[in-house]
């Protein structure tokens, strides 16, 4: 089921990317072609404008000279372009009729090969637009000029031109385009498959810490399941003992009850740790700093632990030096030092030591936990942090640890943007060194 989920999810996430890089690349490459394509024709319609300008200016200075009563005598002709202008003309009547016979070497730059169009009234007052004739690319604009304004020499003679086409070579500029717009359709084609690749790598990556999580849950509800089983298991089997001897005292089936008692206890303090670890998944408990005296602080939690250690034939020792407030959450780092001094006091013999210190390194609060017990093998450090690890050897049921202490422990110190190291103690025993940043 867990695989059908993990393959049905992959196969979304990675429909949505790739689709998703698609739209981006297209777009991409639809802006890119038309920004190019507006840039390439540029200096084309320059050249062009200037004719249309250049007649719409000769039509005004005829109606100017008109409106002040002089009678004008002017005329353009094909020979009177200026210099500086490199595109060519077509003539067209009042019918829309080319006019032929007309020269094509009047100005810089004419078509030698012959062009033959039919003048559309329609591209009158419209921008600019290429056309494919004679296996030549043409740019052309449509200009209207004043009647008798523009003589040109046709097969009849001279003609008076109403239509004219401007027009410019653009054949190397259309190839041009044409083998950019290749590379860039082939430049999506590479960077579409690319994106593929990268969408069902993303998509796999994606789906790791969904399914490690779901992994944890799964292993997390079977341990807690294996976890209360057992000291249920235990009382309700003492229970129905004791009502098998209905006529037993309390004395009698004392060892029972104390029994019960203890597995009661036992699932108090795990139901407390398994909530205490589903709030830190959820985000629910908030770290809540305020400036601590490090060491009035230490010696107060801590007090308690010298004396059991006494009482155990066990040497619980503190040394803090630390002379300045630090900003911690006291409720959890209290919690945190109460973790880590039973689990020292569990898993260290009579006659054993333990020592508390705490000191300022390099901008960070250094606090360890140092015992001469029983020590942790290299391979349960791996696991030591995770929830409900036990090393045989060291975690029995007789100390009375559910495995979930060490993984509180490491939310406490991560949630303080710390981190907590598991190392050995010289000659023997374990050394648990928690740094956090001031």
């Amino acid at each position: 089921m867990t695989k059908l989920i993990n393959r049905r999810q992959q196969i979304d996430n990675f429909a949505t990317l790739a689709l998703g890089l698609m739209v981006i690349f297209s777009f991409l490459a639809g802006v890119i072609f038309w920004i190019y394509t507006f840039t390439i024709y540029d200096n084309s319609d320059r050249v062009i404008n200037q004719y249309v300008a250049y007649y719409q200016q000769s039509d005004n200075d005829d109606s100017t000279d008109t409106d002040s009563g002089k009678k004008s005598t002017k005329s353009v002709t094909m020979n009177h372009y200026p210099e500086e202008f490199r595109g060519n003309m077509l003539y067209f009547d009042e019918k829309g009729n080319q006019i032929e016979g007309q020269a094509t070497n009047g100005a810089k730059n004419v078509l030698n090969r012959k062009v033959t169009l039919k003048f559309d009234k329609d591209d009158l007052g419209e921008s600019p637009k290429t056309v494919y004739k004679n296996k030549t690319y043409l740019r052309i604009q449509a200009v209207k000029f004043k009647k008798g304004s523009v003589i040109v020499p046709g097969k009849d003679g001279v003609q008076s031109a109403a239509y004219g086409y401007v027009f410019v070579d653009v054949t190397d500029t259309v190839v041009n385009l044409k083998k950019f717009q290749d590379v860039l359709i082939w430049s999506f084609i590479w960077a579409f498959i690319f994106a593929l690749f990268f969408a069902y790598y993303v998509s796999r990556q994606s789906m790791k810490p969904i399914l490690r999580a779901w992994q944890q849950q799964q292993d997390f509800v079977n341990n807690a399941a294996h976890e209360l089983r057992t000291p249920m298991s235990v009382i309700q089997g003492k229970l129905e003992t004791m009502l098998t001897k209905p006529t037993a005292t309390i004395r009698e089936e004392s060892e029972a009850v104390i029994l019960s008692l203890s597995e009661v206890r036992r699932l108090n303090s795990l139901t407390n740790n398994m909530l205490t670890l589903a709030k830190s998944g959820s985000n629910m408990t908030k770290i809540e700093k305020e400036k601590t005296d490090i060491k009035a602080f230490m010696d107060k939690v801590l007090s308690p632990y010298v004396e059991m250690g006494s009482l155990s034939d066990k040497k619980v020792s503190l040394d803090v030096d630390v002379n300045q407030e630090v900003g911690i959450d006291r409720k959890r780092i209290h919690q945190l030092l109460v973790l880590l001094m039973d689990n020292a006091l569990k898993y260290s013999d009579d006659g054993d030591a333990i020592r508390v210190s705490a000191k300022i390194e390099k901008r960070r609060l250094v606090i360890a936990v140092a015992d001469t017990g029983r020590g942790i093998s290299a391979s349960a450090k791996k696991h030591i942090f995770d929830r409900f690890y036990r090393e045989d050897k060291t975690g029995n049921r007789k100390t009375g640890g559910t495995g979930l202490g060490l993984s509180i422990a490491e939310w406490i110190v991560r949630a303080h943007n710390g981190k907590i190291i598991v190392m050995d103690n010289k000659p023997k025993g374990t050394i648990f060194k928690v740094i956090l940043p001031l």
